[in-house]
């Protein structure tokens, strides 16, 4: 039997940053998003899921919907073969930098 697990992702990435925020984050750092997301793909696949049934999955931040919806796309498809039939998905946004064309990935 799998053992259900829930998964924190962390996009530390933020149009500007909040006088509030405590998480660790950071704006106007376009330049080192793709590095970023290929080492946390690295890192995802070089966990051993295979044990673990994904129950909840939050994708949060900074802002996720800061970086381009194809960096999510990425993230999901390594985890989707480990997340469960009904799982519980969430995604940080900010909706003035989400529009619908990005929220259906297009």
């Amino acid at each position: 039997m799998l053992k259900p697990i829930g998964v924190y992702v962390h996009i530390p990435f933020c149009k500007r940053k909040c006088y509030y925020c405590d998480f660790v984050s950071f704006a106007k750092q376009g330049k080192i998003i793709e590095e970023y997301i290929n080492a946390l793909i690295k890192e995802i696949k070089n966990f051993d899921f295979s044990k673990y049934s994904i129950e909840t999955l939050y994708i949060g931040g900074g802002t996720p919907s800061v970086i381009e919806s194809k960096y999510i796309s990425m993230i999901m498809d390594e985890l989707t073969p480990f997340i469960s039939e009904n799982a519980e998905i969430t995604i940080e946004v900010n909706p003035r930098n989400c529009r619908q064309t990005k929220a259906n990935g297009v």
